[in-house]
């Protein structure tokens, strides 16, 4: 199999696995979502140390203490990645699925705003109209109903300003990965004594093979992204993009088969997310095709 068509089963895997985790974040919904989080980080630094030592990169880690200008990078980057993780998971849990669909539907469009707005970036006009609908979306859930889908807002929000930060950071990706978790244990170790010594941990809770689903908070969290790191790299950009709807579109399916159904203001919002997304899609395909007529390959 070539190299190309391997990269495309990368990533594709990658899109669902993400698309189909709230089904396993489901299992977890008898567990408090901070519990969930906080073994999610524990598990997860476990497993990204372990694929560390494996390929052999304590040397980079170890580095680390020598890039001193990447340490504010670092540190936003670990708290933003968890206030969307702890976001998601509280989605995901406390019956709001369609809402974290939603916000990977609009997370694209966020990221084309704040490239423009903060790398400055050349938007082309499309892809400016595209952030317009979806922020018009946002506006008129608020004017006509009353409300907004903030859990969809923040999720974007918290993952576009942690993209942003990782673009400062220049250590191998599986490192940083380790640090922004292994940063986070001893708080979560805290509040995981603190719930089990009160009664709301998982003890008393899960019984037999449930136990299991602590240690797979880690690996269901890596693995696609690790799939995603290795895929993206042989993947043209536009095919990227319209593979990357994958993931909200599948969630969507779990939430509406999980029993949620579509308020008037989320279904309006969708409407607008969808006509924003056609929007980002047609301005891809137009970068695409000036670089092809430049001559870049």
């Amino acid at each position: 199999m070539g190299g190309s068509k391997i990269c495309y089963i990368y990533f594709v895997l990658s899109q669902a696995i993400w698309g189909v985790l709230p089904a396993f974040w489901l299992l977890l919904r008898q567990l408090p979502p901070l519990y969930t989080l906080a073994s999610r980080i524990v598990w997860a630094s476990v497993f990204c140390f372990l694929l560390i030592l494996q390929k052999k990169l304590l040397p980079d880690l170890k580095g680390v203490r020598q890039e001193r200008w990447q340490w504010p990078y670092i540190a936003g980057a670990c708290i933003f990645i968890t206030l969307n993780w702890g976001a998601y998971i509280y989605a995901t849990t406390q019956g709001f699925i369609l809402q974290a669909s939603l916000a990977y539907f609009i997370n694209p469009i966020i990221l084309v705003f704040f490239g423009g707005l903060i790398f400055h970036e050349r938007l082309r006009p499309v892809q400016k109209l595209s952030v317009v609908v979806a922020a018009t979306g946002l506006v008129l859930a608020f004017c006509l109903y009353g409300v907004v889908p903030w859990l969809s807002f923040f999720i974007c929000l918290s993952w576009a300003i942690y993209s942003m930060l990782k673009k400062k950071v220049r250590l191998d990706s599986q490192v940083s990965v380790f640090i922004e978790s292994f940063s986070m244990v001893p708080l979560s170790l805290l509040f995981i004594a603190f719930s089990e010594y009160h009664g709301m941990g998982a003890v008393g809770t899960f019984q037999g093979w449930q136990w299991l689903l602590l240690p797979a908070t880690g690996i269901v969290t890596a693995i696609p992204m690790m799939l995603f790191s290795a895929g993206v790299k042989g993947v043209p950009i536009t095919t990227g993009g319209m593979l990357m709807y994958l993931s909200p579109s599948i969630t969507l399916v779990i939430g509406l088969l999980s029993g949620e159904t579509i308020t008037p203001p989320l279904r309006l919002t969708f409407c607008f997310a969808w006509v924003a997304v056609a929007l980002y899609m047609y301005g891809l395909y137009q970068t695409i095709k000036g670089l092809r007529e430049s001559g870049y390959h």
